[in-house]
């Protein structure tokens, strides 16, 4: 197993398509069939032999979840050049970040003022950055030349890791392998094309709680293998509910 060297990571700047990056680009050295990108807060809702078989019979599929949420103003200021990407997320409450939040939110304003004119947003998409991708497309997408170009077009934007695969699936050629590409309006009802099925209607997102475990159930049934987030510091009941869950034939 290759450990990666550390690198700092902001949140809402392009640090966070770089480690992703770096993640895909150390893993396809493998050729695997399917490369997933989770996080630590999430869990398998399904056991492995389910998630073995579905991918199987899903070969050279991508598993994103697009979003309906953003129009396309909100996407071309994601897109335009933004000062000081490295503090989007001021934890203080002293003077100085007061102002950084202050001159965030007319930096915003005034770059929805010109976006539409400066900023194209062809064959941009807002979507999940939790993805299953599969080999074919991730060395398209980590082959160096494509790499120095994705570092060209979202560097000096903002919250763009959410935009990077949508945008890499159109313009490699990949879209049409999409496994589900219905736009969601995050209801609970809706299906999630990346197959995690995640709660943005109660929370940003929502933790689970052991009272929530039929809800996650239906989720399953409805066809999502994972689902987040998940914190046993919150309620460690639900995770080994979900656990037991996942460890069922």
């Amino acid at each position: 197993m290759k450990i990666l060297d550390e690198i700092p990571i902001y949140w809402g700047d392009y640090s966070q398509i770089q480690a992703e990056l770096n993640l895909f680009s150390a893993a396809a050295v493998q050729h695997y069939d399917f490369y997933h990108l989770m996080s630590g807060l999430d869990l398998p809702l399904a056991n492995q032999d389910e998630i073995h078989d579905f991918f199987s019979q899903h070969y050279g599929q991508q598993f994103v979840t697009f979003s309906a949420q953003q129009t396309d103003v909100q996407l071309r200021v994601r897109m335009m050049p933004h000062t000081f990407r490295h503090h989007f997320r001021e934890q203080s409450d002293g003077f100085l970040s007061l102002i950084a939040r202050l001159y965030r939110r007319m930096e915003n304003k005034a770059l929805s003022i010109t976006a539409a004119a400066k900023t194209s947003v062809d064959k941009i998409e807002y979507g999940s950055n939790w993805v299953s991708l599969s080999d074919d497309f991730v060395q398209c997408m980590v082959n160096p030349d494509n790499l120095k170009r994705i570092r060209s077009k979202f560097s000096k934007g903002y919250l763009v890791d959410e935009l990077l695969v949508p945008f890499e699936l159109n313009d490699l050629g990949f879209r049409d392998t999409v496994y589900y590409s219905q736009p969601v309006n995050d209801l609970p009802r809706e299906f999630q094309g990346n197959l995690r099925y995640i709660n943005w209607w109660d929370g940003k997102p929502y933790t689970w709680r052991e009272k929530d475990f039929d809800t996650l159930i239906r989720a399953k049934r409805m066809g999502h293998l994972f689902s987040r987030k998940f914190d046993e510091n919150i309620d460690a009941d639900i995770v080994q509910s979900v656990v037991q869950l996942s460890l069922n034939k």
